[in-house]
């Protein structure tokens, strides 16, 4: 009887064994879906008393193949059979008990190590479907972000074309004068269109400063009235100040004489273009009869492409913001560029660069500058050391190209 008892208890043993093989198996699983720090808050915290529990089974397995030699105190077995009865008895009666304790205690622990087992298959169960919930989650926000930055793209890239458009629509309708064999000029039409549009402005613009500052030295307000002049056109102009009558009249037989050389006896275009003293008018069509047709749509859209990149939530960096304004700059010349200066000096495109935009220091949207031939001023180069100075403040030092060696 004894014997079958020993053999159930080895049983029960190896079962406990398998269950706890099974337990280091599913923490090995745990640990490879789950960090340490979540992994320590669900360590068993009954190991000792499984240690304990199967130290104690262990020992009464023992005691029992002893137990029947201390309580009988017989060594010889066989001389004993007079005074303990049957060996089977005696030995079964003191055996039984412990191995039956055993037993109940190894019993118990399979019974509760299963128990233990299957939490622990559950918690991993729930990881694994939080695991894969969350790359489900992932590749949804992968393909969305991906989703954002096609229709981002397709925006960006038909903003650009539209841009292209805006600059070769641009057509200035002018005359010019050519030299007969009678020394006389005759006139005949003629067109400024596409990006020359802005070699022109640029120096209608700067002929305009030439004028301002015959008198004074160039300062804000001067620049903002030769850009209202010049964006608005003259018409507008002397309405709206009428107290500079004699800026006005200057620019008034500036503009007739520009355009009549043949009343006042001018035989070439050299003498036409100097008809002002020191400043040449050096462009084939009407001055100064403004240019908010062709501009204002075309800033407009300027600087809302540059703010759609800049505060696009699509792009998380500002060097993926810079990837993209630098395509948009390489669509712009440099006398764009230098319009588009102006437009912000004058204080009319003042959101190009302030205390909350930093569309040049920072996104370099005038990198390609070339302030050496912007009109020789010490106010204008001013501006342009106060930018190079916000720039450097903003950890930029490549705000222009030309300063690179």
């Amino acid at each position: 009887m004894n014997a079958y008892l020993i053999i159930i208890a080895f049983g029960l043993i190896v079962v406990l064994l398998f269950i706890i093989g099974r337990l280091i198996k599913v923490k090995q699983a745990l640990e490879d879906h789950i960090d340490k720090k979540e992994l320590s808050g669900m360590q068993p915290a009954w190991a000792w008393y499984l240690y304990t529990a199967m130290g104690i089974a262990f020992i009464f397995i023992l005691w029992a193949f002893c137990a029947p030699y201390y309580y009988t105190g017989i060594s010889d077995v066989q001389a004993g059979f007079k005074n303990t009865g049957a060996i089977g008895d005696t030995i079964g009666g003191l055996m039984n008990p412990f191995i039956a304790l055993s037993g109940v205690i190894v019993t118990g622990l399979a019974f509760w190590m299963q128990y233990e087992a299957n939490a622990q298959q559950r918690k991993l169960f729930l990881i694994e479907q939080d695991s894969n919930t969350r790359q489900i989650q992932n590749q949804i926000n992968k393909q969305e972000d991906e989703r954002k930055l096609q229709q981002f793209e397709s925006q960006f890239y038909e903003m650009i074309r539209l841009h292209r458009e805006n600059v070769s629509e641009m057509k200035i309708e002018g005359y010019n004068f050519e030299e007969n064999s009678r020394s006389t000029l005759k006139k005949f039409e003629t067109a400024t269109e596409g990006r020359k549009v802005f070699v022109t402005m640029k120096t209608e613009f700067e002929v305009l400063l030439k004028l301002c500052i015959k008198d004074a030295p160039l300062d804000q307000q001067a620049i903002t009235l030769a850009y209202e002049l010049f964006f608005g056109g003259f018409d507008k102009f002397r309405v709206k100040y009428p107290s500079h009558a004699a800026f006005i009249i200057v620019i008034q037989s500036a503009r007739y004489q520009h355009q009549n050389p043949s009343a006042l006896n001018i035989k070439t275009n050299q003498e036409r273009k100097e008809i002002v003293p020191g400043i040449e008018l050096n462009f084939n069509y009407k001055p100064f009869a403004g240019h908010s047709s062709r501009l204002g749509h075309y800033f407009r859209h300027l600087y809302l492409t540059v703010k759609s990149v800049v505060n696009s939530d699509v792009l998380k960096t500002d060097a993926e913001r810079m990837r993209y304004l630098k395509l948009l700059r390489a669509q712009l010349s440099n006398h764009e560029q230098i319009l588009i200066f102006y437009n912000w000096l004058s204080g009319y495109g003042n959101p190009w660069e302030n205390d909350e935009h930093h569309f040049f220091t920072k996104y370099n949207m005038i990198h390609n500058l070339w302030y050496d031939e912007l009109e020789e001023d010490p106010f204008i180069k001013g501006k342009v050391e106060h930018l190079r100075q916000i720039a450097l403040s903003l950890g930029n030092e490549d705000i222009f190209e030309i300063d690179q060696p």
